[in-house]
């Protein structure tokens, strides 16, 4: 496919960093804008490195092809950044593409959708305002990164057997813990999501073994199930970050009560 690469495109590309995704958007490929890029519209500070593109699985080929058609060149993932990618249910398995716009700086990684656990419908995402740039809804995007951290740790299958995974998938760990604390800080971001999944993102994080996270997996499908309420769940679930709470207030009232100890002696 020859190159349709032009003044007026590489100005464009300086402009934003998004430009790829309007491409696509406008040659009617189901596309969305995830990573860094959709962390930082939803309020995060993060500077956007790499631009992360979900793409439809049936057309991931086909949106390849057109960036290559634009001067994109197809760099590939190390190893290391394979690593980071979301985690699915196919251990091992990594489809996504990084490509390099020269002469900018400007790389973009394309991943199939199923990868990071979004269906890309006018119901999941949303066309910024005067710009042909789609991002997913908050709600999508938060349970996304929750079903990949599931994948991470653990995977639920049919019969209710929680199996070791041993996929990495830092990013989407780290891009989700932004996540929770967006949740934390925004009441009305909290109140978009489920019962269950605030929940998860309530006390997965506070987890410190893995014995901890595997309650938490537990409790989460039941409050599903509808097998024990929120509440419930809630008294049970292991609390280790109140412990080390405990731990620190009690060492701290000790130092003060040895320094007043110390103050209380009279001068010799």
């Amino acid at each position: 496919m020859s190159s349709t690469t032009s003044p007026e495109f590489n100005r464009l590309a300086r402009l934003s960093p998004l430009h790829p995704a309007g491409i696509l958007e406008k040659a009617g490929i189901k596309v969305c804008i995830v990573g860094t890029a959709a962390v930082r519209h939803f309020g995060s500070n993060l500077l956007i490195g790499d631009l992360d593109l979900v793409i439809a699985d049936y057309q991931f080929d086909l949106a390849l092809s057109l960036l290559l058609g634009h001067g994109y060149c197809d760099i590939g993932l190390e190893s290391c950044q394979s690593g980071m990618m979301p985690a699915t249910d196919k251990p091992g398995d990594s489809l996504s593409r990084r490509l390099h716009f020269l002469p900018s700086s400007d790389i973009v990684v394309l991943s199939p959708a199923s990868r990071w656990h979004l269906d890309i419908t006018p119901d999941t995402t949303f066309l910024r305002r005067g710009d042909p740039y789609r991002f997913p809804h908050f709600h999508v995007y938060l349970q996304g990164d929750l079903l990949s951290t599931l994948y991470r740790h653990s995977l639920i299958n049919i019969i209710d057997t929680l199996v070791c995974s041993g996929d990495g998938s830092l990013l989407i760990m780290y891009q989700y813990t932004i996540m929770v604390r967006l949740v934390e800080q925004e009441q009305e971001l909290g109140a978009l999501i489920s019962p269950e999944d605030r929940f998860f993102v309530d006390f997965f994080l506070k987890q410190l073994v893995r014995a901890g996270k595997l309650k938490v997996l537990e409790l989460r499908k039941c409050i599903m199930e509808g097998a024990i309420s929120v509440e419930a769940a809630r008294r049970i679930v292991p609390r280790p970050d109140l412990a080390r709470k405990d731990i620190k207030e009690k060492y701290l009232r000790l130092r003060m009560e040895r320094e007043n100890d110390g103050s209380k002696k009279p001068a010799t």
